[in-house]
């Protein structure tokens, strides 16, 4: 199922191509824009984009350029923090894998919540635990079978630096700066990082119910959906997970030796082996990615 599932946003409506048809929809952490032109698409009268980088937003303005959709607009917000003038404003708010990456994920989707239309639908998924996405449990193992979490960490932290002095957004000065910076919008710690990969939650059914229903949400559906990623070699896991990742490829470029990157990708290429569960051989190897999808209603006030 997709994250807007036709059956559970839109049940009423008889056509499966136009079932957003009059709707207005919210895409947090858009990127650069999978839901977002899936929604356009599907005859939504309006998608409003968000997200933290702009360079994100360019590409996906590039592409609803090619595609001549005119009913997408693009906005560079924090998901923290979303206009105040968008309360109660939109049909459908939803987040692909973009609000479980936040430092305040209740936070974020309150915000989605407030931004939401009374009876609205609000949607957003997740990945599951460690042992439900072995996909993405092999690079952060690799790193510490390495000894290299240290590097790791300390290029996250001069990054999230790095990102919080373009933005314009002040570092705090002292320790007790830092801790009554969390009781205002907008400062250090509301910023995600996207230079280095952030934490995410391990999602669960039990999990994203109970958020939901904190969050002031009724009618809940949450839905585990799992796949079995398919590569020809465990090398494969490098080129498509590794060098294809802004983020990592960038780690690797200007924080690591040439003998730690070759330490690291037969790391890596090793955990592949032993994830896979010793389907190699003709058939490749292959890895579990479990992801759970939520949608909730909110409630008539």
């Amino acid at each position: 199922p997709h994250l807007l599932d036709p059956n559970l946003v839109s049940p009423s409506h008889n056509h499966k191509y136009h079932y957003l048809s009059g709707k207005s929809i919210l895409d947090i952490c858009a990127g650069t824009g999978a839901g977002t032109l899936y929604a356009a698409s599907r005859g939504a009268s309006s998608v409003v984009a968000t997200d933290f980088s702009e360079n994100m937003l360019r590409v996906l303005r590039n592409r609803v350029e090619a595609l001549r959709y005119n009913n997408v607009e693009t906005k560079n917000a924090n998901g923290l923090c979303l206009p105040l003038s968008w309360t109660n404003n939109f049909d459908i708010s939803y987040s692909n894998f973009g609000v479980i990456y936040f430092p305040k994920v209740k936070e974020g989707l309150l915000e989605m919540v407030r931004c939401t239309k009374q009876g609205g639908k609000v949607c957003y998924s997740g990945w599951g635990s460690k042992e439900e996405t072995q996909a993405f449990s092999v690079f952060p193992k690799a790193i510490e079978r390495c000894g290299l979490y240290r590097t790791w960490y300390l290029a996250q932290s001069v990054a999230r630096k790095h990102l919080l002095e373009s933005a314009g957004i002040p570092l705090p000065s002292s320790r007790k700066q830092y801790r009554s910076g969390r009781k205002h919008r907008g400062t250090t710690l509301l910023a995600p990082n996207y230079f280095c990969p952030a934490k995410r939650v391990a999602s669960s059914q039990s999990y994203l119910h109970s958020m939901m229903v904190e969050a002031g949400l009724d009618n809940i559906h949450v839905t585990m959906v799992t796949n079995i990623l398919q590569l020809d070699s465990a090398e494969s896991y490098w080129d498509r997970f590794v060098l294809a990742s802004p983020n990592l490829k960038r780690f690797i470029k200007l924080c690591l030796s040439p003998e730690e990157v070759v330490q690291l990708k037969n790391a890596v290429c090793e955990i592949v082996q032993e994830e896979s569960s010793g389907h190699c051989a003709e058939d490749g190897v292959m890895l579990k990615a479990s992801a759970y999808i939520a949608i909730g209603t909110k409630i008539l006030g």
